[in-house]
């Protein structure tokens, strides 16, 4: 019932890696490519070991729906592929930050093609339009690799331990690019790392500035296009901008395809689709950060040479040239564990240049792994409704209105014992979902947009559930109670912001939902 970008937030390493191989560019034949799709292989063919793969999944700091994927790539060959449930295999997931090293490349992209001269362009010049009301402090001398590194020497605030305040500010502001101007300098350009999302957007701000292309457009034809990859969603601000901090969404496939890249240099199947130069000033670390690591062109790199895409709450995709590795992590709420197992289980797991003998007993043992969180869990027993259900159930009410655009609802408990559904109008849409009872999640599209719910009566009255965009990592919850014709609806949306609705049901007339 919260299908609304308006009530959505996103809030947008690990050592073991060696140094990174000045030629490390994999030359494989055509179909060795993964642009139409991954090979796939035991992890001993790569010489990896499946039981200390299968071990992982033992140790991981899993709770419900903590993990939503694992994809292990070496040597172009997919080892591991698992997928936890209720996500999909071919459900697009959201990379909070790790957005930022995809905008980054398409800066570099428009380089390699002449529409940026170079990293050391002022940040001003390209918004000649948009001049600061102050440049004290030395903002004009802010560069486009400073805004690349995020030592931009502006009064951000917007990490995690400014609580987003400053991101929250520029998302709420008229015009975000004036925002990110207008902001004052707390010291000078270069001197330290400070993360900074809006940074991040300045990056997609540039891009379409400097190209006369959406940012999304250009990645379409000069990035994704080349390596296979055509689902892709991207949000943008009220002007128009893709907001390239995060809100993107992708498969984990392509995600791997992404990493894969960057592991081979930028080059693709006999084409450079990001200049090799660019590729190792990007993941060189520039500047110290706070943790153990250096930060590159919007990229994580460990002292050792590993480098990585990072987003909130877990999503990864890390690049260890040394081992010919590329593993991708999406995650519902798991902010470390892909670092913990990367250093706990991947990277031991790789013996060997060479192929294992097989271990049978091992890559079954992994295989039904990877299945049995796959599937859903076993339902709990369902406990007998309240008489209310009866009373209520296929009852139709009407709301007054509100933001939502929710106009009506109606609850069915008597098809199936183990699940509700659950049909409302929204903005004169009908939508129909399935709510699990027995403490399981249950899927629908609703509308095209892969949704899970699962609820249970709380006391006589109340009916509480909980829901949340499958590859979206916050959830909502509802609580409805009934009093014969009349529903009170108390929605919690994913910032923790309250929303009351009251409904009443007319048994003589027929609601939008039941034309």
């Amino acid at each position: 019932m919260l299908h609304s970008p308006k009530h959505r937030v996103t809030l947008g390493l690990v050592a073991c890696g060696l140094c990174f191989l000045a030629n490390a560019a994999w030359s494989g034949s055509t179909d060795d490519w993964p642009t139409h799709g991954w090979r796939t292989s035991t992890p001993e063919a790569q010489g990896m070991k499946s039981d200390i793969l299968a071990d992982m999944f033992t140790d991981l700091t899993y709770r419900e729906h903590s993990i939503d994927s694992v994809t292990i790539i070496r040597n172009g060959y997919i080892v591991l592929d698992a997928y936890f449930y209720p996500f999909r295999k071919d459900t697009k997931h959201i990379l909070h930050s790790c957005t930022k090293s995809i905008t980054s490349t398409l800066v570099g992209i428009a380089i390699d093609k002449g529409y940026i001269h170079n990293v050391q362009r002022p940040l001003l010049a390209f918004f000649p339009d948009t001049p600061p009301v102050s440049i004290a402090g030395g903002k004009d001398r802010i560069t486009l690799e400073n805004v690349l590194t995020m030592t931009t020497g502006l009064d951000c605030r917007d990490s995690y331990r400014h609580r987003w305040q400053g991101l929250k500010q520029m998302m709420r502001s008229d015009n975000w690019t004036r925002h990110m101007l207008d902001m004052p300098m707390i010291e000078p350009s270069g001197t330290r790392f400070v993360y900074c999302n809006g940074a991040s957007y300045l990056l997609s701000a540039i891009v379409q500035k400097t190209t006369g292309m959406r940012t999304l457009a250009f990645a379409r034809e000069n990035l994704f296009a080349p390596l296979g990859i055509a689902d892709v969603r991207w949000e943008t601000n009220p002007q128009g901008i893709d907001v390239g901090f995060g809100r993107m969404w992708l498969k984990p496939h392509d995600m791997a395809k992404f990493g894969w890249l960057f592991l081979n240099r930028g080059q693709w199947d006999g084409r450079s689709v990001v200049s090799a130069d660019w590729v190792d000033a990007a993941t060189r670390g520039h500047i110290e950060t706070k943790s153990s690591d250096r930060y590159g062109y919007q990229w994580w790199v460990d002292k050792e040479g590993l480098f990585a895409a990072m987003g909130d709450r877990g999503q990864r995709i890390f690049v260890v040239p040394q081992h010919d590795l590329v593993a991708v992590f999406t995650c519902f709420d798991a902010p470390r564990t892909p670092d913990f197992v990367m250093r706990s289980h991947i990277i031991p797991s790789i013996v060997s240049d060479a192929a294992l003998p097989a271990d049978t007993v091992a890559s079954q043992r992994l295989k039904t792994l990877v299945r049995r969180h796959q599937a859903p869990p076993v339902p709990k027993p369902v406990p007998p409704h309240p008489d209310i259900a009866g009373t209520i159930s296929g009852r139709t009410y009407r709301l007054d209105a509100n933001d939502l655009g929710i106009q009506s609802f109606r609850l069915d408990f008597k098809a199936r014992r183990d699940a509700a559904v659950l049909d409302y109008m929204q903005n004169d849409r009908l939508i129909s979902v399935t709510i699990g009872l027995g403490d399981v999640y249950r899927l629908s599209d609703a509308p095209g947009v892969l949704t899970a719910f699962k609820g249970r009566w709380r006391t006589d009255y109340a009916f509480y559930f909980s829901f949340f965009e499958v590859g979206y990592t916050f959830f909502s919850k509802a609580r409805i109670e009934f009093d014969d014709a009349q529903a009170r609806v108390r929605l919690t949306d994913p910032q923790g912001g309250i929303i009351e609705l009251k409904g009443t049901s007319d048994p003589g007339a027929k609601s939008e939902v039941e034309k």
